[in-house]
C-alpha cells in the first residue's frame, strides 16, 4: 500500500471517530441535557451557549465526514476546542483541558490532510 493511500486511510478513520466524538458531545447539550446545562451555567455561560455549542458540535461532527469541507469544520471545531480549554482552565478546572486539546491535535491533522488531499486534486485536474 502506498504511503498517500495509508494517509488517506488514518484520515479517514480519524475524521469518523471525531464525527462520533462529537455528535455524542453535541447531541444532549442540543436535547437539553440538564447536567450539561448545570456546568455552562456554573461556568458562567447563558443558557442559550449550551444550544449554539451543541450546534456547532453536531454540525462540525456531520461536516467533518465531506472530504471537501472537513479543513473549514476542523477549524471552526478547533476554535470551539481553544474555547473548552479556556473555559477548563479558567474555571480551575485544567486537567479537564486534556481532552479538548487532544481533539485540537485531531483535528489539526484531519484538517491538515484534508486540506493538502483538495489541494493535489485541484492541481490534477
Amino acid at each position: 500500500m502506498d504511503r498517500a493511500r495509508t494517509k488517506s486511510i488514518i484520515t479517514w478513520i480519524l475524521s469518523i471517530l471525531l464525527a462520533l466524538a462529537f455528535l455524542a458531545a453535541g447531541i444532549p447539550k442540543l436535547l437539553g441535557d440538564a447536567a450539561w446545562v448545570l456546568k455552562f451555567h456554573n461556568w458562567g455561560y447563558s443558557n442559550w451557549f449550551v444550544l449554539a455549542i451543541g450546534c456547532l458540535e453536531v454540525a462540525g461532527g456531520i461536516l467533518l465526514l465531506i472530504p471537501r469541507l472537513a479543513s473549514y469544520v476542523a477549524a471552526m471545531l478547533i476554535v470551539v476546542m481553544i474555547g473548552a480549554t479556556y473555559t477548563h482552565v479558567v474555571s480551575a478546572q485544567a486537567s479537564q483541558a486534556i481532552r479538548p486539546l487532544l481533539f485540537l491535535c485531531l483535528l489539526g491533522i484531519v484538517g491538515w490532510q484534508r486540506r493538502r488531499q483538495a489541494m493535489r486534486s485541484a492541481t490534477a485536474s
